[in-house]
């Protein structure tokens, strides 16, 4: 991953430098002056065990590529730091003061001199291994993972059991890819239902290749917990730990590259725990454009987005992703008075230098303020970091010979219903975002199944009933064995009232997988919506055995109970639903109207406050509803 421009040789250098020394100064020594700087700025990464590819620790090590090491500090190419300097502040800013490289370049132009041993420092300790000291836990994959020579991208998903007793908050974590030259990116989700174990126990050998499905795995409370090349670890502030669940699984999804020679890997992932539960929980707000094709030769291919908050926001970080053909990366916002509030600049883009920036201080934006992103992209032979030789037509995807523009903020809204207001917003811009991408890309390649099904469930969730039913017909007409197209068609035709025909297909795919919970739910609902009470409640029983976390099936048999008059066992019921998921809305509602006709106002009011705040839209208009009523009720 590491690479260096060469600018001249030395000489050409040292005549730049002339002029950094006054005269009526001693010349800066290593010992005094230089090694300071160089521990400071570079040892961290260039040590033996470090990530850089030499070390720079003793004066024997930096005096032998002390022309190499000034031009690379010179040109701002080292320490690695793409942000402009005229933008935000960061925390963690890790470029070299001026006065710093001055001092470098003066002790280089004046022949490298070693300086007294009296004024020699004892070299920092740095941490043997693990970046920011032992983890509290490390995730480690079962077994080495075999990469081939030759061939397209590599894309697999290992389960790692999170063996916790109990809540665990994350403030923090590393991961060490195992071999990194390997990987291209690696994302992390949390999965509390066991599908991801299911599917890795039925594909032979590690980790399995689809992705995946149905919601099951999530990023974790508003964070994006993922690694590029670049990607620095650090802690968070406690008030924004994430949330582990006993009995979550982390799933790794890796993104390889074939080398040329056979290769293993075998990744790991430490976790750094806060013993206080988070006060706050973010949101990730994505701009970025998934129909890219930039045709060959192309120079100045420019995306842009952009998204108007509803709410007042707090943008905490940014970070920035693009391939090797990306160029330049702006962010900025504009807001309802027209002031413009910049947030981030990179100038010349790199693939090897990924990272999430944190804001010294949170940007405020209020109400109404719009979020702007416009990437640029160099297609052409005149671009060094080009693969293709010559150019060639690039379009939207993730694999190394396509492309990505993406500017993701993580940002806090003021409380829990603008964070839920700010959620359903954007969910509905972010889906048809993802429509318009999936069908360029099945433009340039109609036929990708995966890509298929993806535009088949997205049409789904985005309402666009008929659409998803033509192309999940489609799907399972190319592989009637896809369990996942099944329910999905089964629930396209349910949601147009196509009861027969979604009940076939619910039972297809229980057929395909009989421990199928979310097929099992839904039907269930069929059975009861034609009185079939009996029928329903044992199925959905049978569901929640098969996946002990499926909220639905706990919301779905708690309604049947309802309306049995079984009220004691659905408030348990319930009960234990929001113990799984507190931000399952409809199961909420339900159970404050239960407490509602109990007389107990004040928890019913707790309870349609969380519905209002989730992202479940019917249930947190119904909740907002329900308030309102209450509030006009106690005034009377």
């Amino acid at each position: 991953m590491w690479s260096f421009v060469r600018i001249g040789g030395a000489a050409a250098l040292l005549a730049l430098l002339a002029t950094h020394r006054a005269d009526s100064q001693a010349p800066p020594t290593f010992n005094r002056d230089v090694a300071p700087i160089i521990w400071r700025r570079c040892t961290e990464c260039h040590r033996p065990g470090g990530a850089g590819p030499f070390a720079l620790v003793t004066y024997d090590d930096v005096a032998k590529r002390a022309p190499f090491v000034g031009e690379v500090v010179m040109r701002r190419y080292m320490p690695p730091w793409p942000p402009s300097s005229d933008i935000a502040k960061f925390k963690g800013d890790r470029r070299m003061p001026e006065a710093e490289i001055a001092t470098l370049l003066d002790w280089i132009e004046a022949g490298r001199p070693e300086g007294r041993a009296e004024d020699r420092l004892n070299v920092p300790t740095w941490p043997d291994g693990w970046t920011m000291g032992e983890p509290d836990l490390v995730l480690e994959m079962s077994e080495e993972f075999d990469v081939p020579a030759e061939g397209s991208d590599v894309f697999r998903n290992f389960v790692l059991p999170i063996p916790v007793s109990q809540t665990r908050f994350v403030r923090g974590f590393e991961f060490r890819p195992g071999n990194p030259g390997l990987v291209h990116h690696a994302r992390m989700l949390l999965d509390t239902s066991g599908v991801a174990r299911k599917r890795d126990e039925h594909e032979s050998g590690p980790g399995f290749s689809e992705g995946m499905a149905l919601g099951e795995a999530f990023d974790p409370d508003g964070h994006w917990i993922g690694w590029t090349p670049g990607k620095q670890p650090s802690l968070r502030d406690t008030d924004l730990a994430w949330r582990i669940e006993p009995g979550s699984d982390l799933v790794l999804e890796l993104h390889m590259l074939p080398t040329g020679r056979p290769e293993v890997i075998r990744s790991s992932l430490g976790l750094y725990f806060s013993d206080e539960e988070p006060k706050q929980t973010p949101f990730i707000l994505r701009l970025g454009r998934n129909d890219i094709d930039i045709p060959a030769g192309s120079s100045n291919y420019v995306i842009e987005d952009s998204y108007q908050t509803p709410v007042h926001i707090d943008v905490l970080s940014v970070y920035a992703h693009a391939h090797f053909l990306g160029r330049t990366v702006e962010g900025w916002a504009i807001e309802p008075n027209g002031t413009k509030r910049d947030l981030l600049e990179i100038d010349d883009w790199s693939f090897d230098w990924q990272d999430e920036y944190r804001y010294r201080e949170p940007v405020s934006l209020p109400k109404g303020t719009r979020l702007f992103m416009r990437f640029s992209y160099d297609n052409s032979s005149e671009n060094p970091r080009n693969p293709n030789r010559p150019p060639s037509r690039v379009t939207y995807g993730w694999k190394t010979e396509e492309e990505m523009g993406d500017l993701w903020f993580q940002v806090l809204a003021r409380n829990e219903a603008d964070r839920g207001l700010l959620a359903r917003d954007f969910l509905h811009k972010e889906r048809m975002a993802q429509i318009v991408g999936l069908a360029k890309q099945l433009e340039v390649n109609p036929q990708d199944l995966s890509k298929q099904k993806d535009l088949a469930y997205l049409n789904l969730q985005a309402g666009r009933l008929s659409d998803a039913v033509r192309v999940f017909e489609g799907v399972i007409e190319q592989d009637p064995s896809s369990v996942f197209s099944w329910h999905n068609l089964g629930l396209a035709l349910n949601l147009q009232d196509e009861v027969i025909r979604a009940r076939a297909a619910y039972q297809a795919a229980l057929d395909l997988d009989p421990d199928h919970a979310p097929s099992m739910s839904n039907l269930a609902v069929l059975f009861a919506n034609e009185g079939q009470s009996g029928e329903a409640e044992a199925l959905l029983r049978r569901a929640i055995q098969a996946q002990p976390k499926y909220v639905e099936a706990y919301g779905n048999l708690g309604a049947i109970l309802v309306s049995g008059g079984r009220i004691e066992e659905a408030f348990e019921v319930y009960r234990r639903a929001v113990g799984i998921d507190p931000s399952y809305g409809p199961v909420q509602f339900n159970l404050a109207g239960l407490y509602r006709q109990a007389g107990r106002i004040d928890v019913a009011r707790d309870h349609y406050r969380a519905a209002a705040a989730s992202g479940y839209e019917r249930a947190a208009e119904l909740a907002r509803k329900a308030l309102e009523q209450m509030r006009t009720e106690t005034a009377r």
